[in-house]
């Protein structure tokens, strides 16, 4: 993956996990979450997406994100001028499987 990570191939820990389901509130660095690192979170505007359509989204916090948001960020990025919507396809196979078992994913801010 290009913009992605597992948390086995993490450096350090400036990242978003994308955790599966909703947040235990002790957990952190799943072997079964994938990561963006913050700069390319922040360099591709991905931050935008999730501001606009989530009202509560905290960057710094945890956000829960249910299938209907996921399809409209996707929508957002498409409409930004950086690789953000390309980013974040290469997260929707990851995606697709978490939203067959689960209603929601989490993401763990930095």
């Amino acid at each position: 993956m290009k913009y992605f990570c597992y948390v086995s191939d993490r450096v350090g820990t400036c990242y978003h996990e994308f955790y599966k389901g909703k947040w235990d509130h002790k957990t952190f660095w799943t072997s079964d979450s994938i990561l963006i690192h913050d700069d390319t979170f922040m360099e591709l505007e991905i931050y935008k997406a999730f501001a606009a359509v989530i009202p509560n989204y905290d960057l710094y916090g945890v956000t829960e994100v249910n299938q209907s948001q996921w399809k409209d960020i996707l929508y957002y990025t498409s409409q930004l001028a950086t690789e953000a919507k390309t980013a974040l396809n290469e997260a929707t196979f990851w995606v697709n499987e978490v939203f067959e078992n689960e209603k929601v994913f989490t993401i763990l801010g930095i």
